[in-house]
């Protein structure tokens, strides 16, 4: 891949956001004590599904379930082959997930002719997402949304504060240079 033009890859993965989400560090005047509530008890999960080009944020999914693989076929079909009409050279980039893998998968990528190959197992440093999924967690923690529909609510403003500097900064971090 390293032979390969950046711009071409769109990496997809996917990342577990929750309604206990509370920032980790927080200010106070000199001498004062820093106070916050991390929630205790009954507790939601999303899983968001998001594929990253050089650009930015490329299409992205949250559903309130595991990523199987029928979910992650529903972001194949419903999300990623849509955004990606009209780039032929793409590539798509995933990790080992039995979900990346499926058959069902596969053949909605080949029908739509789109490329795709996957990382080596147990590589995230090769995964310009994994940084993405950080800046994105990191601004829901300020937020902390304590219902389902709060969490879903910050997620859209969220994924749009990723920008292509962030992006492009990503694969450069994770090895992936544009040619001279």
């Amino acid at each position: 891949m390293a032979t390969l033009d950046p711009r071409r890859l769109i990496f997809l993965d996917e990342s577990g956001i929750d309604t206990r989400m509370t920032r980790a560090y927080a200010r106070a005047a000199p001498g004062e004590r820093a106070v916050g509530k991390v929630p205790w008890g009954h507790w939601e999960r999303l899983t968001v599904i998001g594929a990253l080009g050089s650009e930015g944020v490329v299409a992205s999914m949250s559903i309130a379930a595991a990523t199987s693989g029928a979910v992650f076929l529903a972001f194949i079909e419903q999300a990623l082959i849509p955004a990606l009409r009209g780039r032929s050279d793409a590539l798509v980039v995933m990790d080992n997930l039995p979900a990346h893998k499926a058959e069902r998968v596969r053949d909605a990528l080949e029908a739509a002719e789109i490329s795709y190959r996957y990382l080596p197992s147990y590589s995230p440093d090769l995964n310009p997402i994994e940084p993405c999924w950080s800046k994105l967690k990191g601004r829901l923690r300020t937020k902390a949304a304590r219902t389902l529909e709060a969490l879903e609510a910050e997620l859209g403003p969220a994924l749009a504060i990723i920008t292509a500097q962030d992006a492009q900064g990503w694969f450069r971090l994770c090895g992936y240079r544009p040619p001279n």
